[in-house]
């Protein structure tokens, strides 16, 4: 009976914290929705920001990439807001910082993505859910690298 009792307990123990532990597909998935919100932002209130502005911006994308390393939708949504913030930056350090940044989030979602690139996932955009997927990925790296090329 008591070793019933026992087992009885440490599953519940094992199940409970099961519940309570945030899985690493939740943590990706509240850092993609993180992430498409500043993608979101950045690309309707963008004009006409400091040097600062742009700073912190890149800031929390570093934040939201910290949080889902190896999410290739959270790198793919971080390097496009990258770029996007690197069109507004009227410094030339800042920009080519940025697009450099946004370069290597490109190459470690395309490494992540070889397992399976047709995947995609649902995030909220603009109050409406939306498909990302990887698909696009060779040719935006190769946009923003023709971009950094002809920036000199």
């Amino acid at each position: 009976m008591k070793l019933t009792s026992l087992i009885l307990a440490a599953s519940l123990t094992a199940l409970t914290a099961c519940t309570t532990v945030a899985t690493p597909a939740t943590v990706d998935q509240a850092a993609l929705s993180q992430t498409a919100s500043l993608m979101v932002s950045i690309g309707q209130h963008g004009e006409g920001m400091s040097a600062d502005d742009i700073n912190d911006l890149s800031a929390e994308l570093d934040a939201q990439v910290a949080a889902a390393p190896n999410d290739p939708f959270v790198l793919k949504l971080a390097a496009q807001s990258r770029r996007t913030l690197s069109d507004y930056s009227q410094d030339r350090a800042q920009r080519v910082h940025l697009r450099h940044t946004a370069l290597a989030e490109y190459d470690r979602a395309l490494e992540l993505a070889k397992s399976n690139p047709a995947a995609s996932r649902m995030v909220m955009i603009n109050g409406q859910e939306t498909e990302i997927d990887l698909k696009d990925l060779p040719d935006l790296r190769a946009q923003l690298m023709h971009q950094v090329q002809t920036d000199r």
